[in-house]
């Protein structure tokens, strides 16, 4: 176990240096999705009960579908719809712009709520060149996210300033096994008298993590209830691993 502990430190130490060193000489392929066959306007999700992946540049994203309580699918769904339109359930794969960041196809992430029809999955996203840092990715919500969070449903109440609600992203980039750092990135933003809700694509510079292999993605928001989070827990990704 001692040695293990000293690989991992020493493995830690290598990375930073090798962040330095490889950051403007090696390349990240950027996971663009436009590699995913999909008709216009639709999605492309697996319809067997297991957790399988998408791969889109050096990237691998987890995907998965559960009909244990009923059909849903859940971690990332490829779509190239470019409604920004909510009016039920169905619409849940459409961003709050409308369509990709770029190109015709983007991701839309499920988190599942902690609890409650939960298959203990997670956002994870595979990274197993490992030679550069990731620069970044851009984000937005989902059309039925922003529409809750200013709305409210049955389910969540509209986000206010009285409450300091907020929706936050985090990315938190390890490298075999070790934490190497973690980005905030608030989707919703009502405290201190702000009233922030991401309606375009917006970047996230997500250099801090440094070399990493794997990034989880994890939402957390100030509305809670027995099951977890109340808040709708989609977001949106397009250009994973893109400059600026």
């Amino acid at each position: 176990m001692k040695n293990l502990k000293i690989f991992a430190i020493a493995l830690v130490g290598m990375a930073v240096l090798a962040s330095c060193d490889n950051k403007n000489k090696e390349t990240v392929s950027v996971a663009t999705f436009e590699n995913i066959s999909l008709g216009a306007d639709s999605i492309n999700s697996y319809s067997t009960p297991n957790v399988y992946g998408w791969v889109s540049g050096d990237f691998g994203f987890t995907t998965g579908y559960s009909n244990t309580y009923g059909d849903y699918y859940y971690n990332f769904v490829v779509t190239s719809q470019k409604s920004n339109a909510f009016s039920n359930y169905t619409d849940q794969y459409h961003s709050a712009p409308g369509g990709a960041a770029a190109g015709n196809n983007y991701v839309v992430a499920y988190q599942e709520t902690e609890g409650y029809e939960s298959t203990g999955s997670s956002l994870d996203i595979t990274y197993a060149k490992a030679l550069a840092v990731i620069p970044g990715t851009y984000v937005t919500n989902t059309a039925y996210t922003a529409s809750v969070i200013q709305n409210g449903n049955a389910y969540a109440r509209a986000f206010s300033t009285d409450n300091n609600d907020y929706l936050k992203l985090t990315f938190t980039g390890y490298l075999a096994g070790v934490k190497m750092g973690s980005v905030d990135f608030y989707l919703a933003d009502f405290r201190d008298g702000k009233s922030i809700i991401i309606k375009q694509w917006t970047y996230v510079d997500l250099t801090d993590l440094l070399i990493v292999d794997k990034i989880s993605c994890k939402l957390e928001s100030t509305d809670k209830g027995e099951f977890g989070i109340n808040t709708p827990t989609y977001f949106c990704l397009d250009n994973f691993g893109a400059k600026n």
